[in-house]
């Protein structure tokens, strides 16, 4: 019996170590959650104290961490943890905080990468322009959150508070140092140019003219984009983050983000627009990957010497941006 508990608690600890850069110390991260000695938490992972109930539940706490993963990594029962925005206590700010926080997360680790199947364009890019940024904070707080006061307030450039838009900056800078491969289809802009022409029919633009704007900020992305295609970099010199863009003509994707963390994954996926649902469980991480690599195959690649490709994909994108700043002027 005390060889098959030991097994589980190994079977769980290495599944909270699995959570930890190398760099970090597991004894003296186990000793400071559980409020143990080092000596303590070492006697806890060579299996000669068992952890009790409640060490447990801080430790799955603490690492956001299912017991039923940790126990049964191997089976089909795959445990998500759940950032709902409909929450009533997941707030905007807490949702992109959340999203800051898996950037820190990764960025923590030397080997590392992270990639993105996109449906939209992945909203680290809106928030390099300020205009932008805020037009998209403005849109999924007043399409998502809970209003119950009946009424919009109109989009003009102060309409998000400082802090997120700030908030939202610190977002791109930690994904600017991480290395990404990034699958776009053509639509990759076409969710956020029907909400510029829905917002302009709603009369929701407290001045019109920012509808232009907004198209302006679209076309000024796609550029830096299509830079960072051609260098394979996120930023201007060869010592900024690798970047690799692949256009996908037949799947669009499904905004399914996938974290290389060395020999760790974790694999984000969205629900209801908003919902971050996130597991590490192995064997779906492993499927997760080997889909990625398989849409992977059968895209082409924009990055560096693929003018022909790049020019081709970037023109007919920036055709959709056109399109709406006609019809919005």
């Amino acid at each position: 019996m005390t060889n098959q508990k030991e097994t589980v608690q190994s079977s769980f600890l290495n599944e909270v170590r699995n959570r930890l850069p190398q760099s970090i110390s597991f004894a003296d991260e186990l000793s400071e959650v559980l409020s143990i000695s080092r000596d303590s938490a070492y006697r806890r992972i060579r299996g000669e104290t068992l952890l009790s109930l409640d060490e447990v539940k801080k430790l799955c706490d603490h690492f956001r961490l299912s017991l039923d993963q940790a126990l049964s990594p191997s089976s089909e029962m795959v445990t998500f943890q759940v950032r709902s925005l409909n929450s009533g206590n997941f707030s905007f700010e807490k949702w992109l905080h959340s999203i800051y926080d898996n950037l820190q997360m990764i960025s923590q680790f030397a080997e590392k990468e992270l990639i993105y199947h996109a449906k939209d364009l992945p909203i680290f890019h809106y928030f390099q322009y300020p205009l932008l940024s805020a037009f998209k904070m403005y849109f999924w707080f007043q399409t998502f959150a809970q209003n119950t006061s009946g009424t919009q307030e109109k989009f003009h450039a102060g309409v998000i508070p400082q802090e997120l838009l700030s908030l939202g900056n610190r977002i791109w800078d930690k994904y600017a140092a991480i290395p990404s491969t990034e699958i776009l289809s053509q639509e990759a802009l076409t969710a956020t140019l029907r909400n510029i022409e829905f917002t302009l029919d709603c009369g929701l633009f407290q001045d019109r003219k920012d509808a232009v704007r907004l198209c302006d900020d679209c076309q000024r992305l796609l550029e830096r984009l299509s830079y960072q295609a051609e260098n394979a970099r996120k930023g201007p010199d060869a010592t900024s983050a690798k970047f690799d863009i692949y256009h996908n003509e037949i799947l669009i994707g499904d905004n399914t983000i996938l974290f290389k963390m060395g020999e760790k994954r974790v694999t984000f996926v969205t629900a209801n627009n908003f919902d971050l649902l996130a597991t590490s469980h192995p064997f779906f991480c492993h499927q997760t990957e080997q889909h990625i690599q398989n849409v992977i195959r059968r895209s082409t690649l924009l990055s560096l010497n693929a003018q022909k490709e790049r020019a081709k994909f970037f023109n007919r994108v920036s055709g959709h941006v056109e399109e709406t700043r006609a019809h919005v002027s």
